[in-house]
């Protein structure tokens, strides 16, 4: 048994995190630890689980705030032997493939009959347990009506080629211990990685909602972008990352893993007085604000007075005007920003400069961008010779 304290200064009354893990899964403890939460790692599974649990439960009680239960791989009846105990102040509970071809002993009500909210995350081969579930979502077989401001207690996710033993999350290291770009795995192994990423967030989410904390993402990133662009010093945009961060812009494959290289690449290829144009305007078109993750649609203008280095590395200053739309994917650990995505289309860029003719490609200049800004005052398929050919056939 070991707690992992609640690293993010702050929360400052944390709920507790009850974990079920092999010892060699700790790394995930730490990376919730680094969210906002007291983490107690009970080993899973051992030779005495009972005894295990009666050690969780004193933890649990002495730390004395609430709690949501994280399993992976749990059996039925270790499920009904923990639930047994009747640890006061369980808020959610969160199963990543549980060992089992029913839902009996998962499921955990109340005095009143109301189930505790609960996600499933199966590997898709786990359809005997999914069917045995699937009754449990349909509000018809509550026993009770929800009410006008309350969500269906009980979620179940199923993700394609992923293990169900271990459960998938186990096969990829924690981002928490993710450090520098030697810190890889498998290339091929994208439908475990894209699972462990999308069971996380949602995990997130169900613990956010009923144990807090509420953190306000946004001010980082806000706090972020204004220390890159306006006061353009690298030590306080470091500031905002936590201590391994990565930056990947998608087109260019510009930035960084890792706190050394993010850190040079934001002081002397960001930051730094010379590489972003003085005329430059960053505007936010749209945001979309998830638990831990925000998805900016952003408009970029500027003369190309000066050598970009992130968008354009190599070319030398044009002094045309450029335009770019830009996506932002990014996601949060906590308060610190844990890596950015910024997408744009290049060859817009490159037809803006005059580097790319447009002649007899499927590419355009500033109007990729215009079109985001005013999506009613410019025309959709004019790159699409036979878009003509539809006229008039709508009604055929």
């Amino acid at each position: 048994m070991r707690v992992y304290a609640n690293t993010v200064a702050s929360v400052g009354n944390p709920a507790t995190l009850l974990m079920l893990l092999p010892e060699t899964q700790s790394g995930w403890c730490e990376q919730l630890s680094q969210e906002g939460y007291n983490v107690v790692h009970a080993l899973y599974p051992n030779e005495d689980v009972d005894k295990t649990f009666k050690e969780a439960q004193s933890e649990i009680t002495k730390l004395g705030t609430e709690w949501a239960l994280l399993s992976y791989g749990l059996l039925p009846k270790d499920a009904s032997a923990l639930f047994a105990l009747h640890i006061t102040d369980l808020r959610a509970c969160i199963h990543f493939c549980p060992t089992s071809e029913t839902k009996d002993g998962y499921l955990v009500q109340d005095e009143s009959g109301r189930y505790t909210p609960t996600i499933f995350h199966l590997a898709a081969s786990q359809e005997t347990l999914h069917a045995s579930l699937l009754p449990s979502t349909d509000p018809g077989n509550l026993g009770y009506s929800l009410l006008r401001n309350e969500q269906h207690p009980i979620h179940v996710f199923t993700y394609p080629l992923t293990s169900a033993s271990p459960a998938f999350p186990l096969k990829v290291k924690p981002p928490a211990l993710l450090t520098k770009s030697s810190d890889k795995g498998p290339l091929d192994d994208v439908h475990t990685r894209a699972a462990a990423n999308m069971s996380y967030t949602r995990t997130l989410k169900l613990i956010r909602k009923h144990l807090g904390p509420e953190l306000d993402i946004e001010k980082t990133w806000d706090m972020h972008t204004y220390f890159e662009f306006a006061e353009k010093s690298s030590a306080k945009t470091m500031s905002t990352m936590v201590a391994a961060p990565y930056v990947n812009h998608v087109p260019t494959m510009t930035g960084g893993v890792g706190a050394q290289d993010v850190t040079r690449f934001y002081k002397h290829h960001f930051c730094a007085e010379h590489v972003t144009p003085p005329d430059a305007q960053l505007v936010t078109v749209s945001r979309t604000v998830g638990v831990d993750k925000i998805v900016d649609e952003m408009y970029f203008k500027c003369t190309h007075t000066t050598e970009i280095d992130y968008f354009l590395p190599g070319i030398p200053p044009t002094g045309k005007q450029l335009e770019i739309a830009i996506a932002g994917v990014v996601a949060l650990r906590g308060d610190k920003l844990y890596f950015e995505h910024l997408y744009w289309d290049q060859a817009s860029v490159l037809v803006q400069l005059g580097l790319l003719d447009p002649s007899n490609l499927p590419v355009a200049g500033v109007d990729v961008a215009r079109k985001v800004v005013y999506p009613f005052d410019l025309p959709s398929n004019t790159l699409m010779a036979k878009w003509k050919e539809s006229e008039g056939k709508d009604n055929e």
